[in-house]
């Protein structure tokens, strides 16, 4: 009897043991899914506040390139406003020199217009040499003027070429035959010592004169100037070799 009531005390206390022992087990399981719970959940807000800041300094480096391109932007606006600037300086400077030159222009044709007319009383009251080609080149420049297809640049080169070229006319010696100036049927050789002096003599050598630019009429020289006009027509054509001429002048 005895023996039977410890056993089942013994059973009752195992009993009781495990039925304390179950909870204590599930609690710590409980426990134990907590903290992992917690640990996960912090986790999982380092990740986020790591993602945050990442963000953040994503942000951040974004912020600062925009920054860069407005200051790269704003540094070129600036060059291009000073660059418009100097444009619009030349702007003004070219309509003002247009504006010169519209008045140049507008003065250049009465200019030109007499130094045509100057050309032309000169060449009338200069000694006649090469009267006609002078003449004709006169008319030439005349023509270019009344011309409106012609520019006024083209116009200015070709009046100060015919100026240039009667320049060239004082200076050398030029020889060339012509139709005799009181018998045109007849050809005589020219002689021309530059300005300074006009003389033409006959094929047969027996006729010379020389023209004089005071009374506008060719006056006779003697016959001892046939071999010095001889010997200068020769150097003029270049016949014979330079050498030294004299020229017959008014006394």
């Amino acid at each position: 009897m005895s023996k039977l009531s410890n056993a089942k005390r013994l059973l009752l206390m195992g009993a009781v043991g495990l039925s304390f022992a179950v909870p204590a087990h599930a609690q710590l399981d409980s426990a134990l899914s907590v903290a992992k719970s917690s640990t996960a959940a912090s986790a999982a807000s380092q990740e986020r506040v790591a993602s945050s800041d990442d963000a953040a300094d994503a942000a951040i480096r974004e912020y600062r390139a925009v920054l860069q391109q407005v200051d790269n932007i704003k540094l070129f606006v600036d060059q291009q406003n000073i660059f418009l600037a100097s444009q619009q300086g030349e702007i003004e400077s070219l309509n003002n020199q247009l504006g010169t030159v519209e008045q140049i222009k507008q003065g250049m044709v009465p200019m030109m217009l007499k130094m045509t007319i100057a050309l032309e009383d000169s060449i009338k009251s200069d000694v006649p040499f090469l009267l006609d080609e002078r003449l004709e080149r006169v008319q030439r420049i005349k023509d270019a003027l009344s011309n409106p297809d012609v520019s006024p640049a083209e116009q200015y080169r070709i009046v100060l070429n015919a100026f240039k070229i009667e320049v060239s006319y004082g200076q050398g010696l030029d020889s060339y035959e012509g139709a005799h100036p009181e018998r045109p049927g007849n050809v005589v050789n020219f002689l021309r010592f530059g300005r300074a002096s006009f003389v033409y003599m006959t094929k047969d050598e027996s006729e010379i004169a020389r023209y004089d630019v005071e009374n506008k009429a060719w006056q006779s020289l003697g016959g001892d100037q046939a071999l010095a006009m001889r010997k200068a027509i020769r150097v003029a054509k270049g016949e014979a070799a330079p050498d030294v001429v004299y020229a017959p002048v008014v006394k």
